[in-house]
């Protein structure tokens, strides 16, 4: 019997394996477990929940189709519900924040939406997929993710574009939704935050017939955030339908609609008095220097869809994505864009100590902005085998649309002195819109796409892609400056591109657990919503690149150790410029070079290990006036290592501790020394009992209160322009990262 036979039959089992147990596989000591996993029946699959923190196989890199991590020619992490829940992460930020390859909080603590790069490369506004359909951002409508509505996400290391088209070269990460399961249960979920506030939830999956099962995902309540200004809210609900009336045949329909109340949590404080010594006053990593009174940020995203598959014998099958979603996002807020001392105002309250910076310039910021996005796939598989190869080859084609229109305005906000929080306005200086961005944009993406993977004996796995994209991008956008300081521009948005994109790649898998593997790659990037210096439309950014690779997993194990080395090449890199909103310059080229290092393992005992350490030569290559710098935001060394222990005097109590180092970072481009926060160490804990169906969770993010920041800037509005008695060189902000944060959480499942 094959080794590809053995894994039919082991069926789901084969991830179905205890927190500290290793799992137990068919396979014989001599053979390896090769990529392609098909599991019959509808009892679960493998996206279902896995036990503990190692899963055996992923679908991002295949679409759809699972594959061993272990042996992929790719470099794929699953971060699974265990392990969000263990670690109290409750965005999607923060639950990948273990992960090799993985640079989170870029700009620090921003609650509107995720912030992370990988490996070199920003790719929130991109890469960001629910159920292998892209959930991009456009202008301030991204994205928020519920973790409890989640099975498990995963992280796809390297180029994607052979596989969906336009994406960021670093990687994505795919969040993957709980879906009807053919078997009763029911949870009931209460979430806690030590900032105060409640979260209630209730997962009812119901198994209606043989053929028919539905799933009812809720979850509702407001809680406090690190600023006392600030509350969040939200009302999540989740409803799924399954449908397999035969063996070969599954129907999925499903929907989302989730309304936040979303922290206006993005808060600089004055660089001197939180990086730098400032006499007389400091701000810590909960002070609010944003206008309290104006914080107000609204969003409500849906959609719905389905997802159909067909086997029609002799290896065929069909395979159907749909989904449309719909994102609205309302902003009122008033910000902190500037920092001075009263001491050039005698008409205000002075600083205890003179040139004391006490002060900040505000600026009214409002957003309206709506994103409609459409997703078709279809797919035709086929499993073949001649002589001694089997063979998977997926041919499809896909169609992306998204319609988005979005106005956002900057005006003068007033003069919040900080001392007694008093907001002032000044003589003669209008509160009327500075500056208004508006953009129409619709983007067409058709792809054709053709997969190959292919198993040569009992080694040896050759992975391969092939993808052409159309691009039809339309619209307009203007910029209208009552400044002039800034001008006023329109800009016709319409481009028509197309670009082939590829992959090679292969890994040859030993009998003794170990694999290497290697893959080229070229790929593709749309460019963010925005016109360059001069107004004109930015190019469609190009990236190649190669990896080189070696995996180790421990036969009848489910644990993994990797390493890789990657090289990206990416062209037209945009990069926001200072003191004009939405617009971008493009850098010319950049190259990220590095080495990922990454453990996933449970010892017999009831430890186990998550480990991560990341080397990151991420610079500008190609540039007028950066070249050889190193991107901002981007750490050269950061390292994680999280433990979990399973007290065996204590049945049913598991412990966990862990700490993520991050390196020292430039906030811009520029290397600007003034602008280089220094590295930092956080730690983590919780603790898990259950019994008798109850879980209960106690978990806590940066366990001391480490106080440290993340990132600064100058203002990026202009507003240091304005108004001569700002010191340029003294306005500069800061943002901190994440202070400690605390959930409980208990539930009861049945």
């Amino acid at each position: 019997m094959s080794t590809r036979n053995r894994v039919l039959m082991a069926g789901p089992l084969m991830i179905s394996t205890g927190f500290s147990a290793y799992a137990q596989t068919s396979a014989e000591p001599n053979e390896v477990v090769l990529d392609t996993i098909v599991v019959e029946g509808n009892e679960g699959n493998l996206t279902d929940n896995v036990e503990g923190y190692a899963a055996e196989a992923a679908i991002t890199g295949t679409r759809g189709l699972p594959a061993d991590v272990a042996t992929t020619p790719r470099s794929v992490s699953v971060i699974t519900s265990q392990q969000f829940d263990d670690q109290g992460a409750t965005t999607v930020e923060e639950a990948i924040s273990y992960t090799p390859g993985v640079t989170a909080q870029t700009f620090g603590l921003d609650g509107r939406y995720d912030q992370f790069a990988i490996r070199g490369f920003e790719v929130q506004n991109s890469n960001s997929y629910r159920d292998g359909m892209p959930m991009r951002l456009y202008g301030f409508a991204g994205w928020r993710t519920e973790t409890f509505g989640l099975e498990r996400i995963e992280v796809l290391r390297g180029p994607t574009s052979s596989l969906y088209g336009a994406a960021q070269p670093g990687g994505l990460v795919n969040s993957i939704t709980k879906r009807p399961k053919f078997v009763d249960s029911t949870e009931l979920y209460a979430r806690a935050s030590g900032y105060g506030g409640l979260d209630l939830g209730v997962d009812i999956n119901t198994v209606v017939s043989d053929e028919l099962a539905y799933r009812l995902v809720f979850l509702g309540g407001e809680t406090g955030t690190q600023y006392d200004e600030t509350d969040q809210g939200r009302v999540y609900f989740a409803p799924s339908v399954t449908w397999s009336p035969t063996d070969a045949t599954n129907l999925s329909v499903f929907a989302q609609y989730q309304r936040d109340e979303v922290p206006d949590s993005y808060v600089l404080v004055p660089q001197y008095g939180s990086q730098l010594p400032n006499p007389g006053m400091s701000y810590d990593n909960e002070f609010y220097t944003n206008n309290p009174s104006r914080n107000d940020i609204e969003t409500t995203q849906s959609y719905v869809g389905y997802e159909l598959d067909h086997e029609f014998g002799d290896g065929f099958t069909f395979r159907s994505r749909a989904r449309y979603a719909d994102n609205d996002w309302t902003n009122k807020t008033g910000y902190a864009a500037a920092f001075f001392s009263t001491s050039t105002l005698p008409f205000l309250p002075q600083p205890s100590i003179p040139g004391s910076i006490n002060a900040g310039a505000l600026v009214n910021f409002d957003v309206d902005n709506s994103a409609k996005q459409a997703t078709f796939d279809n797919a035709i598989s086929k499993e073949l085998s001649f002589g001694n190869v089997h063979a998977t080859v997926i041919a499809g084609l896909d169609y992306y649309h998204s319609d988005y229109d979005g106005s956002q305005s900057y005006a003068f906000g007033g003069i919040r002195e900080y001392g007694a929080g008093n907001i002032f306005g000044l003589p003669g200086v209008s509160n009327d819109p500075l500056v208004t961005n508006t953009i129409s944009q619709e983007i067409k993406q058709t792809g054709l796409y053709l997969l190959g993977n292919f198993e040569i004996g009992s080694n040896l796995i050759i992975d391969a892609g092939l993808r052409h994209d159309w691009l039809d991008i339309s619209g307009e956008a203007a910029t209208i400056s009552a400044t002039p300081l800034l001008p006023s521009t329109s800009t016709d948005l319409d481009n028509k591109q197309n670009f082939t994109s590829g992959n090679l790649g292969a890994s040859y898998n030993f009998n003794n657990g170990i694999s290497v593997y290697g893959a080229l790659a070229r790929s593709f990037n749309l460019p963010p919503s925005g016109v360059d210096a001069s107004g004109a439309q930015l190019n469609v950014e190009h990236s190649q690149s190669w990896e080189v690779g070696a995996k180790f997993r421990p036969l009848g194990t489910n644990s993994l150790l990797s390493i890789a080395y990657y090289d990206i090449a990416k062209k037209d890199t945009p990069q926001a410029i200072a003191g004009r909103p939405g617009a971008f310059e493009q850098v010319g080229e950049v190259r990220s070079k590095g080495i990922e290092v990454g453990v996933n393992y449970a010892f017999a005992n009831g430890l186990s290990v998550l480990g991560a350490y990341n080397y990151i030569d991420a610079k500008i290559t190609k540039n007028a006036s950066n070249q050889g710098n190193r991107l901002a935001r981007i750490p050269e060394h950061s390292a994680s290592l999280w433990l979990a222990y399973d007290v065996a005097q204590v049945p049913g109590l598991r412990v966990g501790a862990g700490a993520r180092y991050i390196g020292e970072r430039f906030s811009d481009n520029a290397n600007s020394a003034e602008f280089e926060v220094s590295d930092v160490t956080v730690f983590d804990a919780s603790v898990t009992y259950e019994r008798n169906g109850w879980v209960t969770t106690l978990a806590a993010r940066n366990l001391a209160d480490n106080e440290y920041v993340s990132y600064c800037q100058i203002d990026n509005t202009g507003i240091v322009d304005l108004f001569p008695f700002i010191n340029a060189a003294e306005a500069g902000g800061c943002a901190y990262g994440a202070a400690r944060s605390i959930e409980l959480t208990l539930s009861r499942r049945f």
